[in-house]
């Protein structure tokens, strides 16, 4: 799945698509086969079998739909999250400006080393499908000097309330984004998703269709629809990893936005 993860989504989409027909295709070609040798066909009430094929569909569908909208909600909420973390460091990069000099340029410098480190080694990092604890030195030493200063008026215990309050903010979205990078789809679920290919596609061959070029286009539908779904859960699943993965623009643009001050 990781090697899949690091092609484009046209191409993906594309093999997932041959993958899968061409598996239905053999499969349906095998069978008529065995049926036609064995006279099995002609045991068959289509009326009946579409009843049977109805139902399969139906559970499966709603199945392979549940799965789809948590993978697509668990992307989503991975977007949200690092947008969420790199939004609050020009926050709390403005909230430093109230902090006396040399202290306030001393702890920017560690504020902007901590957000390159997100673009430049966490972020590769997670697309390799690694859990990195790249930028935890920053930020401990961040938290340090925001932690350790000691307000001499009013006003800087105002905004010290305000940067304190920024940098827990900060620190909570960090954790989040790093349990983000396990969102996945379990084996197990995945075992019910190609299996309930597998049932579905072959209880299409049931059916006594006399022509076969009739037989191989419905099944050929029948099996682009379900690979198409699977491509999509597959895409959307690990949203931190492989070459389509979630991009770091939200951190380039705080990055932008904390330079723009300086």
């Amino acid at each position: 799945m990781k090697r899949l993860q690091d092609i484009s989504l046209y191409l993906f989409a594309l093999l997932t698509l041959a993958a899968f027909n061409g598996a239905a295709l053999v499969g349906l070609i095998c069978t008529r086969q065995l049926g036609r040798r064995f006279g099995l066909y002609g045991l068959i009430d289509n009326d009946t079998v579409g009843w049977i094929f109805s139902a399969i569909l139906v559970i499966y569908a709603i199945a392979l739909g549940l799965i789809a909208v948590a993978t697509w909600r668990n992307a989503s909420a991975a977007a949200n999250v690092a947008s969420q973390e790199a939004s609050q460091i020009p926050v709390l990069y403005r909230g430093l400006l109230g902090y006396p000099q040399p202290l306030q340029n001393e702890i920017k410098g560690v504020l902007v080393r901590y957000l390159k480190s997100i673009i430049e080694d966490a972020w590769p990092a997670q697309r390799r499908g690694e859990v990195t604890e790249e930028g935890i030195k920053d930020l401990l030493e961040l938290g340090h000097r925001i932690i350790t200063f000691e307000p001499a008026t009013v006003g800087q215990c105002v905004v010290y309330g305000e940067v304190m309050r920024s940098f827990n903010t900060l620190t909570a979205f960090r954790r989040r984004r790093i349990e983000a990078a396990s969102y996945a789809v379990p084996k197990s679920l995945w075992c019910v998703v190609l299996s309930g290919a597998a049932l579905s596609i072959f209880a299409s061959y049931v059916f006594n269709i006399p022509s076969l070029l009739v037989h191989s286009l419905m099944t050929v539908l029948l099996a682009s629809m379900i690979a198409l779904l699977v491509f999509f859960i597959a895409a959307t699943d690990n949203p931190y990893q492989g070459a389509n993965s979630i991009e770091p623009t939200a951190y380039r643009i705080a990055l932008h936005d904390v330079l723009e001050f300086q």
